[in-house]
């Protein structure tokens, strides 16, 4: 095709350098066109220096958000294993260490629990009772046991159960956990609050010597049978705590994703920003943000982290700004400055009589680049179409081999071949190609081969070659709309489904339940958002019936069962009971899908 044809700039040009020329100040045009141009592009640096902060800003946000997220589920997830551990003592009134080990190591903390050094079990034992304590761990098989404690206490924690029980950790068996002031905080604190807690900033000492920044994760352990709902009641109940150490380096690793190469992340103890408070950095070398890091991009959050506040701080790279510095607004301001000097160099050459061929030659070439980039390099279905008598007048390659027609079959084939209007949309197009505005609307397409798709068309009024045309891009749906009539489906199905459906999230949360959940359990969906499963247990079952149920439930992503649960009148029944995990696809767990029926029935039959 012919490319479009430029305004006629240059003439009007033309006519003002003659003006000048006949009042003799033909030569001050390059300077005031010098000096507009100059100023122009300083605006359009202006503004694109501004936009491209903000999107930077925008895109360095997400990155902090992200990385915040990150940490918070990691942390959760180390967090829930020692739940799983206080699971363990609540089904055994006595759990040995053959039972401690032997659950610490299904746990693979080394595959699974990345920078876990220690996990350990440190039970209450009173002044009183220390001589026995210590006279029965040494019948246990280990002579050389002693409580190691500064001074005499009225009571101890010290470690009997450590896992896993290797290198330096044999050492810490026998060590008084209450001894350490940090520790008795943490510690004191999880007890009153039956919730993890974390200690604060440690230096812990690795096998070559040095030392490394860690932290202690305790958890407390009840007597099992009596309650513990009040501070008094769990001071007085309470017979130990299990606990986690942890290295940060080796917790954090590749906390950061794809974001590692261009922003710095710092976490720190509490909320100061300082050298002492540091326990991680994702990148050493770079500057510190605590030492008042002067990187274009920065950010403080403070997180709660097992009931301990850590700062996450973050500061961007080198590389990461420079696509401030050197991007797009950089090319704007080399580009306008050239375009400027340029621009007064043709205007000179204008004054001389020279511009006018030059500058058609240029017109020319940007018209056939901006046309090349618009129409035939286009990665959208394009076409041009005579809205009299709905021929279409040309198409690019990718209106080719979208419909499958060569560019000699589609000159002049009416446009009503290809596309197909639903009834209640052919009055809308046809007005909006009559009155020539731009308009979007859903259509089918059919191609030479028979087979029909969705298309989105965006068409508008375009003047070429003295003709009105209509310059319509098409884009294909066909999947999107596929993705949208399955979700209609799939709600449908769950809404109307005899089976009860409950859908959790990771902390095991109801998010979703549909209507037949109600109908069986007499809870409405307001009811039950929000709140644990465990609000239908009949407390008819031993607690190793639910650790069994999750072991298997984790071991295997399913479980498949008989279990009797209370409706919210009280009344028992009994269901069988399917559970899914689900997984996102870094294998990290999204939801828990339990769908259940009621076998009363069939349970009185087999009675």
């Amino acid at each position: 095709m012919t490319p479009v044809p430029s305004t006629p700039s240059g003439n009007l040009l033309a006519r003002i350098v003659r003006i000048l020329e006949w009042h003799h100040f033909g030569q001050l045009l390059p300077l005031l066109v010098l000096a507009v141009s100059l100023a122009v592009t300083h605006m359009l640096w202006e503004s694109k220096y501004q936009e491209t902060k903000l999107d930077m800003q925008i895109e360095f946000d997400s990155h902090v958000r992200e990385a915040v997220r990150h940490v918070e589920d990691r942390m959760k997830v180390y967090e829930q294993m020692l739940r799983g551990i206080r699971a363990l003592f609540a089904a055994y009134d006595n759990v040995r260490r053959d039972n401690f080990h032997t659950y610490v190591a299904r746990l693979r903390l080394e595959e699974n629990y990345k920078g876990i050094q220690a996990v350990g079990f440190a039970p209450i034992v009173p002044k009183a009772q220390k001589d026995k304590h210590v006279a029965a761990m040494r019948e246990e098989g280990f002579a050389q046991y002693a409580v190691h404690s500064d001074g005499e206490q009225e009571e101890y924690a010290p470690t009997i159960y450590i896992e896993p029980f290797s290198g330096s950790n044999i050492n810490a068996l026998g060590y008084d956990v209450l001894t350490e002031p940090a520790h008795r905080i943490a510690m004191e604190q999880a007890r009153d609050i039956s919730d993890a807690v974390n200690t604060g900033k440690m230096l812990l000492r690795e096998t070559d010597g040095h030392l490394r920044s860690g932290f202690m994760t305790f958890l407390p352990i009840y007597k099992n049978g009596v309650p513990h709902d009040t501070v008094d009641e769990r001071r007085t109940n309470i017979i130990g705590w299990v606990y986690s150490v942890s290295r940060m380096e080796p917790l954090m690793t590749n906390i950061l994703g794809e974001a590692s190469g261009t922003i710095d992340v710092e976490i720190l103890d509490g909320k100061t920003l300082s050298d002492e408070s540091l326990m991680y950095d994702s990148d050493p070398s770079a500057s510190h943000l605590a030492r008042g890091s002067k990187d274009m991009f920065k950010s403080a959050k403070q997180i709660e982290i097992a009931n301990h506040t850590w700062t996450l701080a973050a500061h961007s790279l080198r590389t990461f700004d420079m696509e401030l510095e050197g991007g797009k607004p950089q090319v704007i301001a080399y580009a306008g400055t050239g375009a400027s000097l340029m621009l007064a160099l043709l205007t000179w050459l204008l004054v001389y009589g020279r511009a006018r061929a030059l500058q058609d030659a240029e017109d020319i070439k940007q018209s056939e680049s901006r046309y090349r980039q618009m129409f035939e390099e286009n990665a959208s279905v394009a076409f041009l179409l005579d809205p009299d008598n709905g021929r279409i007048v040309d198409a690019n390659a990718a209106a080719i081999a979208f419909w499958g027609y060569t560019m000699e079959e589609l000159r002049g084939m009416n446009i009503a071949k290809i596309s197909i209007a639903p009834s209640g949309k052919v009055v809308e197009v046809m007005n909006a190609i009559k009155t020539g505005s731009t308009h979007r609307i859903e259509l089918y397409h059919r191609l030479k081969n028979g087979e029909i798709r969705d298309v989105e068309v965006f068409s508008g009024p375009i003047d070429y070659q003295g003709k009105h045309l209509r310059y319509s891009i098409a884009h294909d749906i066909t999947a999107r709309k596929r993705a949208e009539e399955g979700l209609r489906l799939a709600l449908t199905v769950f809404h109307t489904v005899k089976d009860a459906v409950t859908v959790t999230d990771p902390d095991n949360l109801i998010i979703m339940v549909n209507p037949a959940f109600t109908t069986i359990t007499g809870y409405s969906q307001e009811e039950v958002i929000g709140k644990n499963p465990s609000i239908l247990s009949s407390r008819t079952h031993p607690p190793v019936f639910y650790i069994k149920l999750w072991e298997t439930l984790l071991a295997t992503g399913s479980w498949n069962g008989e279990i009797c649960n209370r409706r919210k009148n009280g009344e028992l029944y009994t269901e069988w009971l399917s559970i899914k995990l689900v997984r996102d696809e870094s294998g990290k767990i999204t939801h828990h899908v339990a769908v259940f029926h009621e076998i009363l029935q069939r349970k009185a039959m087999q009675e």
